[in-house]
């Protein structure tokens, strides 16, 4: 395994790294060992390359591996909340997954019953794709928990061999809480995580951590341990937990059927004993109150002044927390709504420029969408996408600055004319630079201004040439002049299909970037032609296996053929894309 990270191809690292976890993972459900000296050479190549989730899963591994080799269980433990900590901020499900599940083994090899019963529930909620097999060999530990626990009433057997260490060391607990929770940003994973926490730190059969929604003056939450539920929601004033929201008291009840406070008919309908109960409230840092602990059924007789004392500072943790993940997610939200807002000004600055033409309108959306085709092919990221996107809408901005008379001409351009509306790249250059939104934008005005720059440097307006150009601008160039050479102009109709390829081919090196060229010619017949068609209301569904089947490249090898030659097959592709290319609004 060692070897195969070492020499990870960089375009293939998702799916390879996808393997090398799952590969981790039968390893532990096969019960095997790895060396020790094996897994210290995964984890120091996966550092190398940042790969933080499978560092997670390395030391997830190594959790389970010590643990079998005679590591004490707080140990074990701790490892695993740091593994943990690494899955979470990756955003890895599969590490977040096998962590949650290397838990429960350890629960299991504890005698935990209950807490791994939880545990192997928790990582079956945590989907992926694919995920079948890995849930397979879940259900296969969660069907032996059960089977050796068969004649025994978890909740109602308090689990003597939990090691008094665990139990009496509350700074631990508190440590292993404040790690974990810390950086998570996520309500409902941060919900999951406190719940998972306090439940093992006070030794309880089940925990529920509430949210108060002052806007709507209930209480909620997406996490109830033990529960089958994926949402409780409530009134703010209702039951224990609206009484603890309501008043700031903490409540612990040793005998539940007996407080006033109490639903029974939670029980009658779910058919569980609640025995005792503690409920405190959440506070951030202001001292409000933002939230609610609700812990049932203390494993070990009654909850203590020692188990409110943990729940309290585990609650100032907490509240913080919840606090910041609060705020992280209306900062998130206004981040969306400020993306919205420019994406209507790209929108509006995009109809600017169609309204001054109306026989080039829908130029800067086809170019745009023919870029993001482009770009799928070279699996740029989505950062790199939306900066080429945006070059794409306001490539012609600049035009803005041209002349009616010039810009609307029906017929070829006199010398004068052709270098005034040269000037259009400048200008795009000049009014994009003076827009400040993000540093990225800086990039969109230099790719927006170089879509007619050639590769061989003859372009315009700076003559750059080869790599020079920014990928985006080379990626422009391609889409810029095969929309040109497609669209109906004052001055001519689109040219034949065959025509316009000949061009984008005999372009390269010169005009274009060849790595550019190859990745058009390699966009299926279907997609090119639903972008031709994006301003009109035709249906391409009927032909889509058909047109799927082909790229450009295909079909322009196939247009070179003498007739005597074409397939049946080919003929169809032919008949059939000719039909959509030259179809028109007006004729349906």
């Amino acid at each position: 395994m060692t070897k195969i990270l070492r020499n990870l191809p960089k375009d293939d690292y998702d799916e390879m790294k996808e393997n090398l976890i799952s590969s981790f993972f039968n390893c532990i459900c096969k019960d095997k060992f790895l060396k020790q000296q094996e897994l210290s050479s995964i984890h120091k190549h996966a550092i190398a390359i940042k790969a933080f989730d499978i560092v997670s899963v390395a030391m997830s591994y190594l959790a389970v591996n010590n643990y079998r080799q005679g590591a004490r269980y707080y140990q074990t433990l701790s490892l695993l909340n740091d593994a943990k900590y690494l899955a979470n901020s990756s955003n890895s499900l599969l590490a977040q997954k096998i962590n949650v599940f290397i838990s429960a083994l350890i629960e299991y090899y504890e005698k935990n019953y209950n807490t791994a019963l939880n545990l192997i529930k928790a990582s079956l909620y945590i989907k992926i794709p694919e995920g079948g097999k890995l849930d397979e060999a879940i259900l296969k530990y969660k069907q032996k928990i059960e089977d050796e626990n068969r004649q025994k009433v978890i909740s109602s057997t308090p689990p003597s061999f939990i090691p008094n260490e665990i139990k009496d060391d509350a700074l631990l607990a508190l440590l292993q809480v404040g790690r974990t929770i810390a950086v998570e940003t996520n309500i409902d994973s941060l919900l999951t995580i406190i719940a998972q926490q306090i439940q093992q730190a006070l030794v309880a059969d089940r925990c529920t951590v509430f949210l108060l929604d002052d806007e709507h003056n209930e209480l909620w939450s997406k996490v109830a341990l033990g529960l089958e539920t994926k949402e409780l929601r409530f009134a703010a004033n209702k039951g224990l937990a609206g009484h603890v929201a309501m008043t700031g008291e903490t409540v612990n009840i040793k005998n539940a059927y007996e407080s006033e406070y109490f639903n029974k008919d939670i029980d009658l309908q779910t058919g569980y004993k609640t025995k005792n109960i503690l409920c405190m409230p959440i506070r951030n840092l202001s001292h409000q109150i933002v939230g609610v602990f609700q812990v049932l059924n203390k494993f070990e007789g009654d909850f203590t002044q020692k188990d409110e004392d943990l729940l309290i500072a585990i609650g100032s943790s907490a509240g913080i927390a919840l606090e910041n993940a609060n705020l992280f997610n209306k900062q998130k939200k206004l981040i969306e709504e400020q993306k919205k807002l420019f994406s209507s000004f790209i929108d509006t600055l995009a109809a600017s420029i169609d309204a001054r033409d109306k026989i080039t309108s829908g130029h800067s959306k086809r170019v745009t969408l023919y870029a993001e085709l482009i770009c799928e092919k070279y699996k740029l990221s989505d950062e790199e996408k939306e900066i080429i996107k945006n070059a794409s809408l306001l490539h012609d901005i600049g035009k803005i600055g041209i002349k009616d008379s010039v810009l609307q001409k029906e017929g070829k351009l006199t010398p004068e004319e052709y270098e005034h509306i040269k000037e259009h790249a400048r200008l795009t250059h000049n009014i994009l630079g003076k827009v400040y939104i993000s540093k990225n934008f800086e990039d969109v005005a230099e790719i927006a201004s170089s879509h007619h720059e050639k590769f061989d440097g003859t372009g315009y307006y700076r003559g750059l040439k080869g790599e020079n150009i920014p990928l985006g601008g080379r990626i422009l160039a391609v889409c810029d002049v095969f929309d040109a050479i497609t669209s109906k102009r004052h001055y001519r109709d689109k040219m034949e299909i065959k025509d316009a390829l000949k061009i984008m081919i005999d372009g390269k090196n010169t005009h274009f970037d060849e790595n550019v060229v190859n990745a058009f010619m390699n966009i299926s017949t279907y997609d090119i032609l639903n972008v031709i068609l994006s301003s009109s209301n035709c249906n391409l569904k009927d032909e889509e296996i058909l047109l799927r089947e082909f790229n450009l490249g295909e079909l322009y090898g196939i247009l070179l053929k003498d007739r005597e030659v074409i397939t049946e097959g080919e003929l169809r592709l032919i008949d059939t894309f000719n039909k959509y290319y030259h179809y028109t609004i007006q004729e349906n």
